[in-house]
């Protein structure tokens, strides 16, 4: 039994520095790419000179998107961790080819580099200074990931970084504030995260004004939130103004099918309702489907929405004035309830933040007609006018693109 367990722990253990090696490769060969495109930018543009190299690059990201079916901020973050690594990690960097090194952690290291790389105008012995810093840093990384832990080896950077970083705490703030962002990840149920990348006196107030607010809140006697709901709900209502001069007045579609707005409108009523009927979502235009009661309730009372009623038949027809290049408010209103999202295969931006192309331009004698009209998103629109990357519009709307490499997009099964 020992050894047959040996055996098994064996070929787990070659599998996990085949899989470390197969990523570093591919990161590699992604940054290959990218230099390709770069020497080479008439693949991917007519454009000359610093924006053609740019360019050629977003055109490289997008062609490997396409193929790979990873984001193209995903592929780039691949592409630097690997060129990054190969020129001033170079220990490391072939610990993680030989299997060694996975590029999560080369990616913690990597970030190291930039925290303690001397900048442009440093003298001469401040760039020797962060050129050593470096060079120790790479040596003692290649020599954990041997036989640290992940956290082990994380714990051991960071202590690494305190003691290399010449760098006063004021100013290695103010490096860090400028990373500060807001990120908003959707998950199930009509529920996303929302964090923040704040600092820590700012964190502390605000931590303090919600738990304050919310045990004033839960003491009133008609109030059955628990103070995490209630942190929430504040949380929520003061971010989007609710009673301010300065609520959201950004537009955000939702779609409600008229069966859940007849009746008296009670939970009650609702419910009724939907088991006599056949399933019909209401839906947050370019999300997915929300639930009935918070479709109707939105319906009934929310003021940052833009609420559009559908007939269950989904029958609509649209005149509009086809004279002129820009789309009527009418056409793009339309145009972001049918699509939702960007209409190019694959990508999931928002339809509402998208701009409005003529599939046939408009210079050739293309018409501002809702069937020769197209949501792309601001990155595919560039790609569109600025690159050979050709978008054809399907004839349900969909948009497929033909690289200049030769593949071709396909459109999602449907569901």
């Amino acid at each position: 039994m020992e050894e047959s367990l040996g055996f098994l722990f064996d070929d787990l253990q070659s599998d996990q520095f085949a899989a470390i090696r197969h990523e570093a490769r591919r990161a590699a060969g992604i940054a290959e790419a990218i230099e390709i495109a770069r020497r080479h930018p008439y693949v991917y543009t007519d454009i000359v000179g610093a924006d053609g190299e740019e360019m050629a690059v977003r055109g490289v990201l997008f062609d490997l998107a396409l193929r790979l079916n990873v984001a193209e901020q995903t592929l780039r973050s691949l592409a630097h961790t690997a060129a990054t690594a190969a020129e001033s990690l170079p220990w490391l960097w072939r610990r993680a080819l030989d299997g060694f090194a996975p590029l999560v952690l080369v990616d913690a290291v990597v970030a190291g580099v930039a925290r303690l790389q001397a900048p442009v105008d440093a003298s001469p012995e401040q760039h020797a200074e962060a050129e050593a810093a470096i060079a120790e840093l790479d040596a003692a990384a290649s020599e954990w990931v041997l036989s640290c832990s992940r956290a082990a080896f994380r714990a051991r950077l960071t202590r690494l970084l305190e003691r290399l970083d010449a760098r006063r705490e004021d100013v290695r703030h103010a490096a860090a504030m400028r990373d500060r962002r807001v990120v908003i990840e959707h998950i199930d149920d009509g529920m996303s995260w929302v964090s923040a990348l704040v600092p820590t006196v700012s964190a502390v107030a605000m931590g303090r004004r919600l738990d304050a607010t919310a045990k004033a809140t839960s003491k009133d006697a008609r109030e059955s939130r628990t103070r995490d709901q209630i942190r929430a709900d504040l949380f929520a209502s003061w971010l989007m103004g609710e009673g301010t001069p300065t609520a959201v007045k950004t537009k955000v579609f939702v779609t409600v099918p008229v069966s859940l707005l007849t009746g008296d409108g009670s939970r009650a009523d609702i419910a009724a309702r939907l088991a006599a009927l056949p399933r019909e979502d209401a839906q947050l235009v370019g999300h997915g489907p929300i639930d009935p009661l918070t479709a109707a309730q939105i319906f009934t009372d929310a003021q940052a929405f833009h609420r559009v009623i559908t007939d269950p038949v989904r029958g609509i027809v649209l005149e509009m004035d086809r004279r002129t290049y820009r789309p009527t408010e009418a056409q793009r209103t339309w145009l972001i309830l049918r699509h939702g999202k960007c209409a190019r295969d694959g990508c999931n931006r928002l339809a509402l933040d998208a701009d409005i192309d003529h599939d046939r331009p408009w210079a050739l004698g293309g018409r501002t007609d809702q069937d020769n009209l197209r949501p792309l998103c601001p990155p595919d629109h560039r790609h569109r006018h600025s690159t050979r990357f050709r978008f054809m519009t399907r004839r349900d709307g969909t948009v497929r693109v033909e690289t200049p490499t030769g593949y071709v997009s396909s459109a999602p099964p449907p569901f």
